[in-house]
């Protein structure tokens, strides 16, 4: 059977909290509990460290994607151009031929 490691969680007012799980961890992250100098102990672990010096946990402080651009209206936009721009030559060409 495998186990889960779980943490240690010294919080703010000086308590310790735990063991708790890392999607824990990760859910007291996002809901601003913790931060990345929050002290944090691995079950079993004989040291305190900082909640950023965990590799589990790296993705936390990673900067977010950019969203991706799509170019969907940019070629929609183009193909409108061009219809409208076939459009003006067709009748530009039947206006030259019937004066």
């Amino acid at each position: 059977m495998i186990t889960l490691p779980e943490y240690h969680v010294m919080g703010e007012d000086g308590q310790e909290y735990g063991p708790v799980s890392a999607e824990q961890i990760r859910a007291w992250y996002q809901d601003q509990r913790l931060e990345r100098k929050s002290p944090i102990k691995p079950s079993g672990g004989k040291d305190w460290v900082f909640l950023e010096s965990l590799p589990e946990f790296a993705a936390l402080f990673q900067p977010p994607h950019p969203p991706v651009k799509s170019h969907r209206g940019k070629w929609r936009w183009i193909a409108a151009c061009a219809l409208v721009l076939a459009g003006l030559v067709f009748l530009a060409l039947k206006i030259q031929k019937h004066p």
